[in-house]
């Protein structure tokens, strides 16, 4: 952004412009590369756990439940626009609705990973702070349920709706075919 400022002061505006689309794309690309190598890097980790020393294993449990929750923001973002991408067209909403209206997913999928993450991490502490790299491997193997809990959480709750929904569709469709067979009835029309 310094440069942008500075190619406007000195007068370049179609300078200033180019370098801030390129940043933005640019950065763009490293938030979808995130969101997309996010399963990728959850099964390679326990591997990397497995061969780091017991000194430097506490740094990169911070990195790996910082930067995971950044991660799972991403790929709750993309499964939640996934999932409701015909409601939304059914609805009629333009892109810039949606994406007002879905600001606070990733805002709360970071806050609610990072809560999952240190319940995680009090749960199963002494497997991070032991000698062992195996144990090292197991800790950082379970550790994707936790950093991405919100992913899991919309699934399920999205699941459960779609059931709900089902359920009472059901019901209505029963009570209808019930009215018409009594209107036949009441017309004379069935015996």
């Amino acid at each position: 952004m310094g440069n942008f400022f500075k190619e406007l002061k000195s007068g370049n505006v179609v300078g200033a412009v180019v370098g801030l689309v390129v940043h933005l794309v640019l950065m763009a690309l490293f938030v979808l590369l995130l969101g997309l190598t996010a399963p990728l890097l959850a099964v390679a980790m326990p591997f990397v756990a497995y061969s780091l020393s017991s000194e430097s294993i506490g740094l990169f449990t911070f990195f790996y439940f910082f930067f995971g929750a950044f991660a799972s923001a991403m790929f709750t973002n993309i499964v939640y626009c996934r999932l409701t991408r015909k409601e939304r067209r059914a609805r009629g909403e333009t892109f810039g609705q949606h994406c007002r209206a879905v600001a606070g997913w990733p805002t709360l999928s970071i806050i609610c990973s990072w809560a999952a993450d240190f319940v995680f991490f009090l749960m199963f502490r002494d497997l991070v702070w032991s000698d062992s790299n195996v144990a090292h491997f197991i800790f950082f193997a379970l550790a994707p349920v936790a950093v991405f809990s919100p992913t899991w959480i919309y699934l399920i709750r999205r699941r459960r709706q779609r059931m709900a929904m089902e359920e009472l569709h059901k019901k209505f469709e029963a009570r209808s075919r019930l009215r018409d067979a009594e209107f036949l009835r009441s017309q004379g029309i069935v015996g």
